[in-house]
């Protein structure tokens, strides 16, 4: 292959910063000896991800006629699935970081650069559209048997582009499968949950005899099987009720061509890798039976938890999507190469690598930092994610690839990353797996295990709760798996949602982007009482819209000095009784008692009594039988009075919905606070006038004034219900002539 024609644009970028290792650097990177003045192992502080600009779109398509790296630009721009680039656009390429390897020590190296084609708009569109490549790989074989590497007799890249066949070869699946079972051992075989109890009734669908076949009492982690997890996208063509259930027993029930594309697809995938049974929910759980739904909603933990193989259908909006690669047709992209350094000249031997080939990547991403799977249908759906959460391995469908995730690794078909010595990983905090244990720790990431549990448990409620569901009462079942993980995991208990152990932080949450409160009943009968109930407002599962809880024992620390002012109660049944909520409540008492108790405050430790409650709230304290368990917090702390002067933020500003934050005066007309953002059309939250505020916590360290960490209530029937978060300060909270108030908040 001829070397490529450059424009004096392209010919500026820094291509010696998209190297990746080769297979002659191993022994050095194994002997921890690497030559760090040269790339890939060159450190983060040099230039080697500087922008080169490239002028306007316009130019860039007048250059291709004689550049061969700005006709592919044209070609890769024009495959953006987001905004159309448009000819006034201007434009800008950076070598960027895409990804860091793990050495067997454990040390990390910065590599997996892509080339990254900006466009400037106010959104920040971007695409990765370029990744280095052997010279000459799009029209190499690929040694499957021999690790993936290259049918070539020169040294190899590691983590260098390859070519994608239009149809997925499921010999490189079986190979993906072997080398997790015989390199990762026990990392990628323990579920996150217990597998010592036996399931009492589990369906599968076999797919050898196309029938729905009904296990009892059987061991899932001694089970081999295959979970589907894939997006519904309205009725279901077949489903199982009570009705057909003992038809779809019978062999042939589930002939060809009578199920959704994705379902079919589904069990010839299984049945070519060697699985006899596929877990298929509108299969396996009986959609019209109430008391089916729980016992099989309450096992998807272990479900999901000890499949082989969970296969999960990305793109597909619908169950007739299908998954792309596993017919022949349903594929089209092709990969375009294209030389920017040649091999030496025959007889000369180069002193440092030279060949180097850009191939271009199947898909854009919208923006540099996000996971691939950002822009999916499936990622907006909210059953979906504690389906991948709790899953050891799985096998992803994009439109035009693959992808191999497990605990130890990450594999594609347009990468080569299947290497023995080096595992590679994402770098960006957002483009990291949503998994509750992982080995691998980025950068960013807290070396303390318990800070890196809550960062992680952070992180899945926020990406949770920018899902939607088609029956928004679903929200507790669709998060329920990762709370039982948490707990077979860390020993964590949860109240709906809310971690116990810190629960007094927990209710602080806050939302960046607003939220409207969810009055949907649960889907099913919940607590003892067994009843649908409407969620708790001081909880993030009572709102709809992204949260983000910051919790962890480093907040109480003298720098962020972020300290619980409250201790709750909730009410329990058979005996009725108030009881604290958090195991810890004892360890926030001794911190408070150590400061001075300031003002506004009558007590450190005031316990909430059933006398109490009966002497504060006569009215409430006889409908306690009635009221489920666990959705009434009870606690003494202050109360006062401000007035909020709301600000609209455009749609422009936001991600396309008006959206709405306050700010908190005084009596005499002085700001003295904030609250959280809110949606428009929540008008209790952010109406003009005065409103009601309790504390929660406060903030005292060494860098601002002391303030109050504070929720906006409104009063409903001597009952109190969280309308927004906020900051008030001490000082002026005192002068508002508070209150000392037994809450009720519900």
């Amino acid at each position: 292959m001829p070397i490529s024609d450059l424009c004096s644009f392209c010919a500026n970028i820094n291509f010696d910063a998209l190297r990746n290792p080769l297979l002659s650097d191993l022994s050095a990177i194994r002997d921890g000896t690497v030559d760090t003045s040269r790339h890939p192992f060159k450190g983060k502080t040099e230039d080697a991800h500087a922008s080169t600009q490239l002028g306007k779109l316009s130019d860039i398509a007048q250059r291709a006629e004689n550049c061969h790296l700005c006709a592919l630009m044209i070609k890769s721009l024009a495959r953006h699935n987001g905004r159309r680039p448009q000819p006034d656009d201007v434009c800008r390429a950076e070598t960027s970081f895409y990804g860091v390897y793990r050495a067997p020590s454990g040390h990390l190296y910065w590599t997996g650069r892509r080339l990254t084609i900006g466009i400037r708009t106010p959104q920040g569109s971007w695409a990765h559209a370029f990744q280095a490549c052997n010279v000459g790989a799009l029209s190499m074989d690929v040694d499957v048997q021999n690790r993936f590497q290259h049918k070539k007799p020169t040294d190899s890249m590691i983590f260098g582009g390859r070519r994608r066949p239009l149809s997925l070869d499921l010999n490189w699946v079986r190979q993906w499968i072997k080398i997790c079972k015989t390199d990762h051992g026990h990392e990628c075989e323990t579920a996150d949950v217990d597998g010592g109890s036996k399931t009492t009734t589990v369906r599968f669908v076999d797919v050898v005899s196309r029938c729905v076949v009904t296990l009892d009492n059987i061991s899932l982690a001694d089970h081999e099987y295959m979970a589907l997890s894939y997006v519904w996208g309205g009725p279901q063509k077949v489903s199982i009720v009570r009705a057909n259930k003992e038809a779809l027993s019978k062999p042939g029930s589930l002939p060809i061509g009578h199920l959704p594309q994705t379902l079919e697809d589904a069990m010839c995938l299984a049945r070519s890798l060697g699985f006899r049974h596929l877990w298929i929910d509108a299969l396996c759980i009986i959609q019209d039976d109430l008391a089916d739904k729980q016992v099989q909603i309450g096992q998807m933990s272990r479900i999901y938890g000890f499949s082989s193989l969970t296969v999960i259908a990305a793109m597909a909006k619908t169950a007739d999507g299908g998954l792309p690669g596993i017919r022949e047709g349903t594929r089209s992209l092709e990969q375009d190469e294209i030389i920017i350094h040649s091999e030496p000249a025959p007889g000369k031997e180069a002193t440092a690598p030279t060949a180097l080939s850009l191939m271009t990547t199947l898909y854009p991403l919208f923006n540099q930092n996000d996971h691939y799977l950002e822009h999916t249908p499936w990622n907006d759906r909210g059953w979906t994610m504690q389906e991948r959460v709790m899953s050891r391995r799985v096998l992803v469908f994009m439109s035009e690839q693959v992808h191999w995730i497990c605990r130890e690794a990450t594999f594609c078909e347009e990468s080569y990353f299947e290497n023995e010595t080096l595992r590679f990983h994402r770098f960006h905090a957002a483009a990291m797996e949503p998994t509750l244990r992982r080995k691998f720790r980025n950068f960013f990431e807290p070396e303390d295990e318990e800070l890196r549990l809550w960062t992680t448990y952070n992180n899945l409620v926020s990406r949770y709760t920018r899902r939607q569901f088609t029956y928004p009462g679903d929200v507790f079942d669709g998060f329920l798996c990762i709370l039982e993980g948490m707990t077979a995991l860390a020993g964590q208990e949860f109240l709906w949602g809310m971690p116990r152990s810190h629960f007094e932080q927990s209710i602080l949450w806050t939302s960046f982007r607003g939220s409207t409160r969810r009055t949907e009943l649960s889907t099913l009968p919940m607590t003892s009482l067994q009843v649908r109930i409407t969620f708790p407002s001081w909880s993030w599962m009572g709102w709809i819209g992204e949260a983000s809880i910051l919790i962890g024992d480093d907040r109480l620390d003298e720098e962020i000095g972020e300290t619980p002012e409250v201790v709750c109660f909730e009410h329990c049944h058979n005996p009725s009784r108030l009881q604290p909520i958090s195991p810890a409540a004892s360890r926030f008492k001794s911190l408070l008692t150590l400061a001075p108790l300031p003002r506004w405050k009558q007590s450190h430790s005031h316990s909430v009594t059933m006398s109490a409650l009966e002497t504060n709230m006569p009215q409430l304290y006889t409908r306690l039988p009635t009221v489920p368990e666990g959705l009434l917090l009870f606690f003494w702390t202050s109360m006062a009075s401000f007035t909020l002067v709301p600000t609209v933020i455009p749609p422009a500003f936001t991600d396309g919905q008006a959206q709405v934050t306050a700010d908190v005066m005084d009596a005499e007309g002085q700001k003295v606070g904030t609250v959280g953002t809110t949606s428009l059309g929540d008008d209790v939250a952010h109406r003009q006038g005065v409103h009601k505020f309790i504390v929660v916590g406060s903030r005292r360290n060494p860098f601002s004034d002391p303030v109050l960490l504070v929720l906006q209530v409104v009063w409903r029937d001597g009952i109190a219900y969280r309308m927004n978060s906020g900051e008030i300060l001490e000082a002026a909270w005192e002068r508002a002539s508070p209150a000392w108030t037994l809450v009720v908040l519900g």
